[in-house]
């Protein structure tokens, strides 16, 4: 009964129906062959990991950094919440023989223990939940990492956010007209956007609550999980020192030995 009441609520949440539709064009067409090579190396580089290690790419949409992370060498599992995301994403591994086990879950389900060299969540992927669950799902990464394995996410910075906020924008991508309205919560440190999508005369809205973070709260959140040898860069192009001026946090931390 427990586990269904909590199936039943999470079916309310914003992330489910977000990612469909037309942003499934926009995700797709987002950043072009190059951009997502060097964000793969970066990864790896970052995450120290070796061939034939085990990584864990979670949440990993449509494999976009799955697939060239395998082809490097790594033993790769993907999973995400979307299964039109999983069956692209299996699609496209078999077109480019890439062995990859994907998993249709959601992010705070994974059930593994230590069974990987690393994890990580890519691209403003963290911190869709309330902060309990935030934690809990940073808690089951923990479990699933061996000892002296690392753990990286990425997402924007929410000092740099704070500074340079705007409450509306609007870009095309992939022939979608994306207009987003943000309202930031500096109480709680949530952004709540109400998006448009637009191509010919399809029009979708959605809506998205996600958490952001500075350094030391995400500092902070990683040590209470169990994380230690912290450490915080500040952008992909190119890997750079975290200061509060960055736009972006990736933090990188290591479960003990």
């Amino acid at each position: 009964m427990i586990r269904t009441e909590i199936h039943m609520k999470r079916k309310k949440d914003w992330y489910n129906g977000f990612f469909d539709g037309l942003y499934t064009q926009v995700l797709g067409t987002q950043f072009e062959d190059g951009k997502t090579l060097h964000q793969a190396r970066v990864v790896k580089k970052l995450l120290k990991a070796r061939k034939g290690q085990r990584v864990l790419d979670v949440p990993c949409g449509m494999g976009r950094l799955t697939i060239p992370l395998a082809k490097a060498g790594l033993e790769m599992t993907g999973v995400d919440l979307a299964p039109h995301f999983i069956a692209k994403a299996r699609r496209r591994a078999k077109k480019e023989r890439a062995d990859i086990r994907f998993i249709n879950s959601d992010m705070r389900d994974i059930d593994f223990e230590e069974e990987f060299d690393a994890v990580f969540n890519w691209f403003g992927s963290f911190g869709y939940f309330s902060n309990a669950d935030n934690l809990a799902f940073c808690r089951r990464v923990f479990r699933a990492l061996k000892p002296g394995g690392r753990f990286l996410v990425d997402g924007k910075n929410k000092s740099w956010i704070i500074t340079h906020f705007r409450a509306e924008g609007e870009h095309t991508i992939g022939g979608v007209h994306v207009r987003i309205r943000n309202r930031l919560d500096r109480r709680t440190g949530r952004v709540i956007g109400n998006w448009t999508f637009k191509k010919g005369k399809r029009v979708e809205r959605r809506r998205s609550d996600m958490r952001i973070f500075n350094g030391a709260e995400m500092r902070a959140l990683l040590r209470k999980v169990g994380f230690r040898d912290i450490k915080l860069y500040g952008n992909w192009y190119p890997v750079s020192r975290f200061t509060r001026h960055s736009s972006r946090i990736i933090a990188v931390g290591t479960k003990p030995r």
